[in-house]
């Protein structure tokens, strides 16, 4: 079988990761034509077919595929050019959600609506953004654990360095979603390096590659402690055997298990509110940051082996053409299961939001006493 992925974005290079496993450890053959490859300025990921320079060989790749696998939601004549899609004939899609639907809806209910129920079957990472596809296969995000980018690396010598690599600038309490909660993470590592602690690697705008090499000097990697998500990023600190902070709600612990088969998570779990008292305490202890990124290596190779997590890719390809009643069908069993998965997470973040603008708007109460 043939497959051509499409994005508009390199997406974080989440499909450039599948691409290559696909080609690697399956028989499935696979290319990924990229519309804007430089959608992201600098912070660039390496790109099989870019739209911009490579058109004919992107129109060859999709001529001979039998199946198209689509990432995020974009229109393709608006993006590719109008009549784009024509191009398809009859061939089988697939469509596969990296985020939430509010990215492109801004609150438009009518979009969400389509963008959830289109009548194409659908994947969705098993992280944050899988509860709002209740259609959609739970898949992974694929890491290259043998890649030796993402192999542990001995820690640079002197004060230990703490990496956090946020996509955006987003404040924790401005987005529900997009967001890392940088100015608020952003303000408790600075504090520590401050006390000489630690020093700082907060990787922005830096090409994926070297973003790797970077992190695998650190001691300690901030996933992100704040919406209950965790990142590819997070998992690329896990693979190279950092002790990784993040927070994950019960929805995404409960999809991670199941994808996985795993008990136990290796995540250092904590909000962003409880992670000053962990962070001492990996950056004074070099004998526990040892342990417990040697556990976080561990845990990948066991439960998130490359070979494993591509075969739910394979497996879907498969069921596209075979069983194609296997997808469309809610996972949600009624109105309760969707109330813990969506709403009871928001009740949660929306009460620490309000817990924090009170303590902002009794600090500027206070500074106007003293001035």
């Amino acid at each position: 079988m043939k497959v051509v992925h499409l994005s508009n974005t390199p997406v974080a290079g989440s499909p450039g990761n599948i691409v290559s496993a696909l080609n690697r450890l399956t028989d499935i053959r696979a290319r990924h034509v990229v519309f804007n490859a430089a959608a992201y300025r600098t912070r660039t990921f390496a790109i099989d077919i870019d739209w911009q320079t490579q058109r004919q060989q992107a129109l060859d790749a999709i001529a001979e595929a039998d199946l198209v696998h689509i990432h995020q939601y974009f229109s393709l004549d608006d993006t590719f050019g109008a009549g784009f899609h024509k191009r398809f004939g009859d061939k089988k899609l697939i469509r596969q959600y990296h985020s939430a639907p509010d990215l492109w809806s801004n609150g438009d209910a009518s979009l969400i609506e389509r963008i959830v129920h289109e009548d194409v079957p659908q994947l969705v990472i098993a992280q944050g953004p899988e509860r709002f596809y209740p259609l959609a296969r739970v898949v992974p995000n694929v890491v290259p654990l043998d890649d030796p980018r993402y192999l542990p690396h001995p820690e640079a010598r002197g004060t230990p360095i703490v990496t956090f690599s946020p996509s955006g600038r987003a404040s924790a309490w401005k987005k529900r979603w997009e967001t890392k909660g940088v100015p608020q993470t952003l303000a408790l590592l600075r504090k520590l390096e401050r006390e000489g602690l630690c020093r700082l690697q907060l990787i922005v705008d830096t090409p994926h590659d070297e973003c790797l090499r970077m992190k695998q000097q650190a001691a300690v990697a901030i996933d992100e402690c704040v919406t209950g998500n965790y990142h590819l990023s997070g998992l690329e600190a896990l693979a190279q055997g950092k002790p990784t902070l993040g927070y994950l709600d019960q929805r995404v612990q409960s999809q991670l298990r199941a994808l996985t088969g795993a008990s136990d998570l290796p995540w250092v779990d904590v909000r962003l509110e409880e992670a000053q008292a962990p962070l001492r305490a990996l950056l004074e202890n070099a004998v526990l940051r040892t342990e417990i990124g040697a556990a976080s290596r561990r845990w990948m190779e066991t439960h998130y082996a490359e070979r494993a997590m591509i075969e739910h890719y394979r497996r879907a390809y498969l069921d596209v053409f075979e069983a194609p009643q296997r997808f469309g069908v809610s996972r949600f069993t009624g109105e309760a299961d969707a109330w813990r998965a969506l709403a009871c997470p928001d009740y949660s973040w929306t009460a620490r939001r309000r817990l924090h603008a009170g303590w902002r708007d009794k600090l500027r109460s206070w500074l106007k006493g003293q001035s």
